[in-house]
């Protein structure tokens, strides 16, 4: 019997040990597998678990300012999703998708252990945010929504194709990477808006970018939320949005709270999309007030 036990208490042991990444890991970061993947997270602060998940061409990087001073009485997990930084992708296979991403997000949360957490997810973060809180809502106390550009409300053009600058120029910034100017390319992303946002950018955001840079490209929309999935939430959420953000993204929120009406919602002051980076601290007191009611 005694062996029986301790058998079984190594295979649980087992099955929570952390992952062994092929690829280096920096000081800190932490690995959980999840289907068959090292997904690697940092984790700051003590308390009730809020899950960080970053956007595109990102990682969880995106949430420095926040896991640097983590706001008392919560515990911060902020995510690298499949083949984000650390991973040194190359854009290659077919694992990159929302799907992919939902499904590995639901494993990492139900491994973690700790109950239901606080989720929040960024632009495309929040895409995955959604679709993880849709499949399995009991894993979700509250959920927060940062701009998510979710495809049903894009503007479309006649022949139903989604327009938006940065859908357009992704041939140009691909046809780049493929001739080996990761640099060149992010430049072209950056620069879509407004000439010469890629030379503003600090060091360390353009490092970020170049860790990520074939995510960018990668064919990973096969999932798109919907107005049904945003009706279909049953936990408290909050629709978040920068005060400068473009006017194409404050129409998606707009759109966003028509399909969720219960929805709060609240603007973080003086900031464009990324507004947990241009405004840590508007940003965080929204953050705690909604988490703490």
């Amino acid at each position: 019997m005694l062996r029986i036990v301790l058998v079984v208490l190594g295979l649980a042991s087992a099955w929570y040990t952390p992952a062994a990444a092929q690829w280096a890991l920096p000081a800190g970061v932490k690995t959980l597998e999840v289907n068959g993947y090292p997904m690697s997270y940092l984790e700051s602060g003590t308390g009730t678990p809020v899950v960080l998940v970053h956007g595109a061409i990102s990682d969880y990087r995106s949430w420095a300012r926040q896991m640097a001073s983590p706001p008392d009485g919560f515990r911060l997990i902020a995510v690298s999703l499949r083949h984000h930084y650390p991973e040194p992708w190359d854009g290659k296979g077919e694992t990159y998708s929302v799907k992919h991403h939902a499904d590995d997000l639901t494993a990492f949360i139900e491994t973690l252990g700790v109950g239901p957490v606080f989720l929040v997810g960024h632009s495309r973060g929040a895409t995955v945010a959604v679709k993880t809180a849709s499949a399995r809502p009991a894993l979700i106390r509250k959920l927060i929504l940062m701009e998510g550009p979710f495809d049903a409300f894009q503007p479309r053009s006649e022949s139903g194709e989604i327009e938006s600058p940065a859908r357009a120029v992704i041939p140009a910034v691909k046809q780049r990477f493929e001739q080996g100017d990761i640099e060149g390319g992010l430049q072209v992303w950056a620069d879509r808006d407004n000439a010469g946002t890629w030379a503003r950018l600090s060091e360390q955001g353009r490092e970020m970018r170049r860790g990520n840079a074939w995510t960018l490209i990668a064919d990973g929309g096969d999932n798109p939320v919907t107005c049904g999935d945003l009706a279909a939430l049953r936990m408290r959420v909050l629709l978040m949005q920068g005060e400068k953000t473009p006017a194409r993204l404050a129409s998606i929120v707009d759109a966003t709270h028509k399909c969720l009406p219960s929805a709060e919602r609240a603007t973080v002051p003086g900031a464009g999309h990324s507004m947990h980076v241009m405004n840590p601290a508007g940003f965080e007191q929204i953050l705690v007030q909604f988490l703490s009611r």
